[in-house]
């Protein structure tokens, strides 16, 4: 009789750390993303924003002084750090990012010829010593604009607004010295505010009120969607959640999730890659950059390595 109560304390006593070991391994958990809304901080008016997939971070170009200034931010809305540059703006309005390359729209205003800064593995918290300046010129006289395009083989165009607004597309590889030509290949919605190219390869328009998806082809509307909700920045970017776009920023700073309006390309582009930069990858913390699935893997082996001690010693216990 002695030896059956043992027992039973022993398992009871068990049973319990079991049940302390696995409440501690799902405590440690890190909840799943896209519960709460991205959001910027309360003053912000992002002039663009893109994401660098790759990093699971978003950028953001604010108004400023005339400088070039991203900044980074976490899916949770957490600020990484910003990047400040030397360059001189005339009127920055468009941010895009494809294939760790940055490229910052100084296109607001109408005139006749823009530049286009590209920015080769922006890092938060550096400095952008010198970006690369792409000057181009419309074909047909000024326009005024605030969204450019980068694909997935770094070509760029540019959306105009006003009277008569079209895509103007640049040469694949525009000039750093002289002025490159555009080439008006389509014509756009009116009063376009920022646009991205998704990693399906679709064009993504946005104007104060409404997003539109193209086809980048033939640049056919293939659906459209309103916004809902009165924002006083006015860009849009993909988000890191496939089949979505996020445009910013409403009341409070919060960001709009949207689901791509239209149905998505039957084969879809291969986005074009890019080897991170080997000093950029010494500075990286590896667990700063863990995402949810493999903390949850390293949880999963914890919880199945507290149940097999358990269970080992159960037997010892038994056997004596």
């Amino acid at each position: 009789m002695r030896l059956r109560a043992q027992n039973r304390i022993v398992t009871g006593a068990l049973l319990l750390l079991l049940l302390l070991v696995v409440a501690g391994a799902l405590w440690s958990a890190p909840p799943a993303r896209a519960e709460e809304p991205l959001r910027l901080a309360a003053s912000s008016q992002p002039l663009g924003m893109a994401t660098d997939h790759a990093r699971g971070r978003y950028w953001v170009l604010d108004k400023s002084s005339g400088r070039l200034t991203l900044t980074a931010i976490k899916p949770d809305g957490t600020v990484e750090g910003t990047m400040n540059s030397r360059d001189n703006l005339t009127n920055a309005q468009a941010l895009a990012f494809d294939s760790g390359e940055a490229y910052v729209g100084d296109i607001g205003g109408k005139r006749a010829q823009v530049t286009v800064y590209q920015v080769t593995e922006p890092w938060p918290g550096t400095e952008i010593l010198k970006a690369i300046a792409y000057p181009l010129t419309y074909p047909d006289g000024s326009h005024d604009a605030a969204a450019i395009l980068v694909d997935g083989s770094h070509r760029i165009s540019v959306v105009t607004k006003g009277p008569n607004p079209g895509i103007y597309q640049a040469v694949p590889t525009p000039s750093r010295d002289t002025p490159s030509p555009l080439t008006r290949v389509a014509n756009a919605p009116d009063g376009v505010t920022d646009a991205v190219v998704l990693q399906d390869g679709r064009l993504v328009l946005r104007t104060a009120t409404t997003i539109y998806a193209l086809d980048a082809t033939s640049y056919a509307t293939l659906g459209q969607a309103d916004i809902g909700v009165t924002e006083r920045g006015q860009s849009i970017t993909e988000s890191i959640t496939a089949g979505q776009v996020l445009t910013a920023a409403g009341p409070s700073g919060v960001v709009t999730s949207l689901a791509v309006p239209g149905p998505a390309p039957a084969t879809p582009q291969n986005p074009a890659t890019r080897s991170a930069n080997p000093q950029t990858q010494a500075t990286t913390d590896p667990a700063e950059n863990r995402t949810f699935a493999q903390t949850g893997t390293t949880t999963s082996v914890a919880i199945a390595a507290g149940l097999a001690a358990v269970a080992g010693l159960v037997v010892v216990l038994r056997r004596r």
